[in-house]
């Protein structure tokens, strides 16, 4: 199995509690960007759009993103947005 990324969702009056992910698929400014764990620093354009998240339990889930900015820094992405929706999960 994947060691974890750790996703932290902040948003402007409250945050999405952290936990670990597998991964994260998110809408970028130049294109769609995957980062997994052991991805190397980033700072990225988000426009709006839906996120793709992998759980550790492989489930994965759908969440509409507003335009924000993804940080990744060590094995923690950071998603700062004003909207963060979860819409479901397969």
């Amino acid at each position: 199995m994947s060691r974890p990324l750790q996703l932290k969702i902040i948003l402007p009056e409250a945050s999405v509690p952290p936990r670990a992910i597998l991964g994260i698929d998110v809408p970028a400014a130049d294109g769609r960007l995957t980062v997994l764990a052991g991805h190397q620093p980033l700072i990225a354009a988000l426009v709006a759009g839906t996120a793709l998240v992998t759980t550790p339990d492989g489930t994965r889930e759908n969440w509409r993103l507003s335009d924000g900015a993804l940080q990744v820094e060590g094995d923690t992405a950071i998603l700062l947005v004003t909207e963060a929706t979860l819409l479901g999960g397969e």
